[in-house]
């Protein structure tokens, strides 16, 4: 069967910008885009339960033991301390959650049943716009000595609250989810109001605010405000940094949202046309794809970050399981009002952009931290992919010329699509001259792992030697998983880290695994370490490899029938000898041909053919060869007839 083939131009003059649109081109071309989700989990409710282990950890990536709607996929990381939890972040977002719906995670996920631990209970809130809520503005005036060192802030109202309260010195407040409180300090700086979560109240300081309330209220900052999300029904509590205050200073008791239904809008995220989100506006500009693998599977979906970080002609790729891409707005306060960034306090989604997961599964090196980690966000790091990534991409920098993103699809497995860059108008004498990364993404099926388990995050390279080389052959370089440079750390979810070559023994930073293949047609000595492809020739330029003597042996005119000869297409190639058991074999629309054309500086380019039979073609798609006396040398191809 022929394979198609499709071009993603960019016309002389782009830039890098440009490279990542053409690329976008190509993946909504092939259907490997992510289509619209809603339902993502953006920030959490009262929690209960949780246990004291008397223990400090951090808990990465947890998912639910139950929920009690329909959504999937969220997980959560979390931080206890001896005083029980302190932290509850949202780590992967999920999908199809509805707000108000009851998460539980359980106690042996989270410190161990045996060790004191209990199961931990939240409503989770989605994104979602909310219409006619009523803003109720305070300020903080007085401090209040009820006796027994236990303070209270006196609260001026502006507004009548929804229990219908107007005046001074009041402490208990009452809203409505989706309802917004509007907080000034006209007391003193060392006594900001922060607003926290009644489970986190014991802790006499201000270090577990709910995420998206500015701790840092100052006198003439002016007004601070928090908008409840649909599901955050319930206390909450005033505290002050200053410990002498006691536990508590005053209460904020949200009621269930109770208005239209028309006044609710879920937020969607993604398009089958578009990169699941990109920024193209910085000086490193980056997009992610979000790719299906597998339906239905738990790590079913790959996100791809392409990023440039300052190498001309190329940009970093990496691959991970997880991906949140929540703006989350209310997160990040105004300098007016501190500009205290809150994406990770308590029920908060970390930054914004970032890869989602635990450390050493799907992301690499356990020194970067949880999703409050800068170095995770595309948004807060502007050289993410140093330390997470998988492979680096050259384009070439010919800005001056066009530059082809050619695509070979296979028809007997459509999901395998090689990825080649070029220069079709750039003058060359040699097909490395103008022709650069050759590559394909790793899309299949395994018997030897399930999705339920692993993500796939490979991807391979297929390398020429370049130029008149003495040495012609071709390098397919397998990248196996993300790691971090500088250490041994890969992701350890990957399907293919098992083939890592280090995983924690080295550190060296080469996360990939290299099968060579040595042109026959060249007189060359076979390298011990490279793939041996069988070839036979009786002609007596062509048989110094070919199975008989080379033309210095005294023996040089014995020969072998010319029925022996072998010099076929090679098909059914292991995208890597070196993977066993080898996960995929390259569809036989693809080959390997060995040639030989008796005439010195042949230019062999992309595009060009090989006949072997008027009804088989094949087109060479990159190629390694020798042009001295004759040109001669490998090629990867794609049959077109």
């Amino acid at each position: 069967m022929a394979i198609t083939t499709e071009t993603f131009k960019v016309n002389a003059g782009w830039a890098t910008t440009d490279v990542i649109i053409q690329m976008e081109q190509a993946m909504t071309y092939l259907g490997w885009q992510g289509s619209e989700v809603s339902g993502y989990i953006v920030g959490l409710g009262t929690i209960t339960g949780g246990g004291d282990t008397n223990a400090s950890e951090w808990y990465e990536d947890v998912s639910p033991k139950t929920t009690s709607g329909v959504g999937t996929e969220a997980t959560f990381s979390l931080y206890r301390d001896i005083q029980g939890v302190r932290w509850v972040l949202v780590d992967r977002l999920g999908v199809g959650y509805t707000s108000g719906e009851l998460v539980t995670l359980s106690a042996d996920d989270i410190g161990g049943f045996s060790n004191g631990a209990t199961d931990l209970s939240f409503k989770v809130c989605v994104d979602e716009i909310v219409g006619n809520g009523t803003t109720v503005s305070m300020a903080m005036t007085t401090i209040v000595n009820n006796g027994e060192n236990f303070y209270t802030y006196g609260f001026e109202l502006y507004e009548t609250d929804r229990a219908g309260v107007v005046g001074a010195g009041i402490s208990i407040i009452t809203v409505r989810e989706g309802d917004t409180i509007s907080v000034a300090n006209s007391y003193s700086s060392a006594y900001d109001p922060v607003l926290t979560s009644p489970h986190l109240y014991i802790n006499e300081d201000t270090d577990y605010p709910i995420a998206g309330f500015d701790p840092d209220i100052n006198p003439n900052d002016g007004y601070s405000q928090y908008t409840f999300k649909i599901g955050q029904a319930g206390v909450y509590f005033w505290k002050s940094e200053q410990s002498n205050l006691g536990a508590e200073q005053g209460r904020v008791i949200v009621l269930p949202w109770s208005g239209d239904p028309g006044d609710r809008t879920t937020v969607g995220y993604g398009a089958s046309d578009v990169f699941w989100d990109k920024d193209l506006t910085g000086t490193q500009p980056w997009a992610v794809q979000k790719h299906q693998i597998a339906q239905n599977k738990l790590y079913g979906h790959t996100y791809r970050s392409i990023r440039y970080s300052g190498s001309a002609g190329s940009y970093r790729l990496t691959t991970h399981s997880g991906y949140s891409h929540y703006e989350g707005n209310e997160y990040y306060p105004t300098d007016s009002n501190g500009g205290t960034s809150t994406y990770h306090n308590h029920g908060g989604t970390g930054y914004r952009s970032r890869i989602a997961g635990a450390a050493n599964l799907d992301y690499p090196g356990e020194q970067i931290g949880n999703n409050r980690a800068a170095l995770l966000s595309h948004d807060a790091g502007t050289s993410t992919l140093v330390y997470n990534w998988l492979a680096q991409i050259y384009h070439g920098t010919n800005f001056g010329f066009d530059l082809d993103l050619n695509l070979f699809r296979s028809a007997i497995d459509p999901r395998f699509v090689v990825f080649s860059y070029r220069n079709p108008t750039i003058s060359s004498t040699h097909l490395t001259s103008n022709t650069f990364d050759t590559f394909f993404f790793h899309n299949f099926d395994s018997n030897i792992w399930d999705y339920n388990h692993v993500f796939l995050a490979g991807m391979t390279e297929i390398i020429p030697t370049t130029g008149n080389t003495t040495t012609p052959d071709l390098r397919f370089r397998t990248h196996l998983t993300p790691n971090y440079a500088g250490s041994s750390g890969g992701c350890k979810r990957s399907a293919e880290y098992p083939w890592y070559p280090h995983r924690g023994y080295s550190s060296n930073d080469e996360n990939y695994v290299d099968t060579v293949y040595d042109s026959r047609s060249y007189e060359q000595d076979m390298n011990e370490n490279h793939a041996r492809l069988y070839y036979r020739s009786e002609d007596q330029p062509k048989t110094f490899i070919g199975g008989y003597p080379h033309t210095n042996d005294t023996t040089a005119t014995s020969r072998v029938s010319p029925e022996a000869n072998f010099n076929a297409v090679i098909k059914g190639i292991p995208i890597n000898v070196n993977l066993i058991p080898c996960p995929y074999y390259i569809p036989d629309d693809f080959g390997l041909i060995e040639f030989y054309y008796n005439a010195a500086n042949a230019n062999v380019q992309q595009g060009d053919t090989f006949t072997i039979s008027p009804s088989e073609v094949w087109t060479v798609i990159t190629a390694s060869y020798n042009q001295t006396t004759v040109t001669r040398g490998i090629a990867f191809c794609a049959r077109t007839v």
